[in-house]
């Protein structure tokens, strides 16, 4: 067998020879089948799926997730929110840098958007070369109730929220909650699962998409307001959180 292929044979032996472990891509299905929050996936050297968690399967409307092999993202969710992970792949598998804990929104079937943590590695075989790539996506969820979390950091954090346009950083809010910037991110890690950067930013494109749907304002307008310091700025947060320009974006959402 080539060892340049990346077939499915070869990544599964790949993985149960991993580290000494007999730990093969069908364990690890079961695994993750059992971390609803997660989307899996084992895929060749081609960005088709081997592997993929009964979460993966659902969140594209798949009943089994047999159905998904042999399929690349491109193939199963049409428009960007399928060409961007193909394009992800892609990246990772030209050039073996891994993609860790990029914030982007992925869609569940029907219409319902999520937010999500995606890392992808590169798999290599004894000889170095790529043959696939492994990964997750994790669900962005809150845990902690925020009324558990001090209370100045609590209200900074609750007031970011509300005004989203101030022109605030880690640093700055970490001030306002009268803690230091180390333990600032510790509590925002507890709460949301994410840096306070990525906090920021998440804060501010949910409300940029919600500005998008609802309402008429331009996406000049809509930058400035959720706190951009320009039209390109914005434009380059939305597209590679989402796949889609704010201008697509506002398309797709009045087309559903």
């Amino acid at each position: 067998m080539s060892t340049k292929t990346g077939t499915g044979e070869e990544i599964a032996d790949l993985v149960a020879r991993a580290g000494g472990f007999a730990v093969g891509s069908a364990v690890l299905q079961r695994l993750f089948d059992e971390a609803p929050d997660l989307a899996f996936f084992l895929k060749d050297r081609e960005g088709r799926y081997l592997v993929v968690n009964r979460s993966l399967a659902e969140r594209h409307g798949f009943a089994e997730a047999g159905e998904l092999v042999g399929k690349r993202p491109s193939e199963v969710c049409p428009g960007p929110f399928g060409q961007v992970p193909t394009e992800q792949d892609a990246r990772v598998l030209r050039t073996g840098r891994a993609l860790v804990n990029h914030l982007e929104m992925q869609w569940f079937r029907p219409h319902r958007p999520c937010w999500c943590l995606t890392t992808k590695l590169p798999l290599r075989n004894e000889h170095g070369e790529i043959v696939g790539l492994i990964g997750f996506s994790r669900d962005l969820r809150e845990p902690v109730p925020v009324e558990d979390v001090p209370g100045q950091a609590a209200l900074v954090l609750e007031e970011f929220e509300t005004n989203f346009g101030d022109p605030v950083s880690p640093r700055e809010l970490a001030r306002r909650a009268g803690v230091s910037p180390a333990r600032f991110a510790r509590l925002v890690k507890r709460i949301f699962g994410i840096t306070p950067t990525q906090f920021i930013t998440r804060t501010r494109l949910q409300a940029a998409s919600r500005f998008l749907g609802e309402t008429d304002r331009t996406v000049s307008e809509i930058a400035h307001e959720c706190g951009f310091c320009d039209h390109s700025a914005f434009t380059r947060a939305f597209r590679s959180a989402t796949g889609l320009t704010p201008t697509q974006y506002r398309e797709r959402e009045r087309a559903s």
